[in-house]
């Protein structure tokens, strides 16, 4: 006799979250959600997690919806729920854990792009209606290969700030800097070769090597210092690297900024052992200084180094308008770049380079970089005042992500587990490596507007540090 449709569904539902796709204490979709999305009536969704709820694997909060029971696995120990996500890939877990960080409830210190209040949204809305109306062609028409050169130009422009001196046609633009990144690393190695990355470092990188099926040997990267330059040599003594990729300034997730000393000897070691250089400069234009970071591209401008760079964190992540400039391997990567994608959109590139060209990108950086920097000082205020002692912060120069090292017996992913269930969302330092050795570091993200919502969150989790702490 075939069961009831509530009941099959009710069936379905338990095996997903028996699957790990809804994690305990996650929220699952709404009745209307799923209603819609089984094309089936909301009551018999309502009758569906009744049964799921008499059988213990949900449990509805008033004014929030339906989550998945915490204590659904109460037969395993809290040890042994933890390492599910651990033995996962990196890059399995990244998707898992930002899955849970949507909707409107919940902070996301997590998200490594700004708030959209940070954001000049209403000027590039105008941008875009204007263009819309009185240049349709331009909107709807492929872009040259290499991209629009209208923002080209502008991007030549923005580079002399970095230090660069480099020409429109030496400029591809790309769909952000992720996939510059990857065109990257396309260009220069094959499958099986051996890359230096950071460690830890942002967990797109260590998609990017998945997906291309690449080796990486993690050299450390300290939060006062950046890469460690003596564990570099000592792997390209002994390994064949085909490439390092660095982010020289306020890099993700630690907020390090190379020094000048270190500059010089990280391009003297790359030359030394002929390592070509992906150089990630996603954060340079955020600087809490008057002068934009220097790009390593201009310490060297003939050297092998591959620069990767977007308007992602500063102007809108949506739109994907990056760019790349590699002047040994320009040709390929435009190659890459036409066969992947043919064209990148016109109308959000247009739009970047009207913004960019009347002079209001720089009133824009020179507003957001001032509420951070002083967002980073109640950041560090707050931690210092509700988070365990012993907990060690960074400090960085620009950017706006702070990488806290808490004390050894606080588990990171046990942090987060019980974070998002008050609607707080972090990122676990197990994401940002491969071996995953570092399990009691955060990242979390203050770019957000501040108030007493953000203050009481960090004093919350602060306090869930501390009872994790003592067991």
């Amino acid at each position: 006799m075939d069961l009831p449709l509530y009941e099959k569904i009710a069936d379905q539902i338990e095996l997903q979250v028996r699957d790990g796709i809804f994690a305990p204490g996650t929220k699952i979709p709404s009745v209307r959600k799923s209603s819609k999305q089984l094309h089936v009536s909301v009551a018999t969704i309502l009758q569906a997690y009744s049964l799921l709820e008499d059988r213990g694997i949900i449990k509805a909060r008033p004014q929030k919806g339906y989550f998945v029971q915490e204590t659904l696995l109460e037969n395993e120990t809290s040890d042994d729920r933890i390492p599910t996500n651990i033995e996962k890939p990196t890059t399995h877990l990244i998707e898992t854990l930002l899955q849970q960080h949507t909707g409107e409830q919940v902070t996301r210190f997590s998200s490594s792009i700004p708030s959209t209040h940070f954001l000049p949204v209403r000027q590039l809305q105008r941008s875009v209606g204007r263009l819309m109306r009185l240049e349709p062609e331009v909107c709807v028409d492929y872009s040259e290969a290499k991209g629009s050169e209208h923002l080209r130009r502008q991007i030549a422009i923005r580079m002399l700030d970095a230090g660069c001196k480099v020409q429109p046609d030496d400029i591809i633009i790309t769909l952000g800097c992720q996939n510059a990144i990857i065109l990257a690393l396309k260009a220069i190695t094959k499958p099986g070769d051996v890359i230096a990355i950071e460690s830890p470092t942002y967990h797109g990188v260590l998609q990017a090597i998945e997906l291309l099926e690449l080796n990486a040997i993690e050299i450390p990267c300290s939060h006062n210092t950046g890469i460690d330059l003596t564990v570099l040599q000592e792997a390209a003594n002994n390994l064949p690297l085909k490439a390092a990729i660095i982010t020289p300034n306020y890099q993700n997730p630690t907020g390090a900024t190379l020094s000048s000393e270190n500059r010089k000897s990280l391009l003297k070691l790359c030359s030394t052992y002929s390592i070509p250089l992906i150089e990630d400069d996603v954060y340079g234009e955020l600087s809490y200084s008057d002068r934009r970071a220097k790009a390593l591209l201009c310490e060297a401008p003939n050297a092998d180094i591959t620069y990767c760079s977007s308007f992602s964190k500063s102007i809108a992540p949506g739109f994907r308008v990056g760019w790349i400039i590699s002047q040994k391997y320009q040709s390929k990567i435009e190659h890459l770049s036409y066969v992947s994608s043919v064209s990148t959109p016109t109308l959000t590139q247009t739009a970047v380079a009207n913004f960019l060209e009347n002079g209001a990108y720089d009133r824009h950086l020179r507003k957001t970089t001032a509420v951070y920097k002083e967002n980073l000082n109640k950041c560090k205020r707050a931690i210092e005042q509700y988070f365990p002692p012993n907990t060690e912060i960074s400090s960085p120069l620009g950017g706006f992500l702070l990488w806290i090292i808490l004390p050894n017996s606080i588990n990171a992913l046990a942090l987060h587990e019980q974070a998002i269930q008050s609607g707080i969302g972090i990122l676990p330092g197990n994401v940002f490596y491969i071996e995953q050795q570092f399990s009691h570091h955060i990242r979390i993200n203050y770019a957000l507007p501040w108030s007493n919502k953000v203050e009481t969150c960090l004093k919350e989790l602060g306090e869930l540090c501390v009872k994790l702490q003592k067991g």
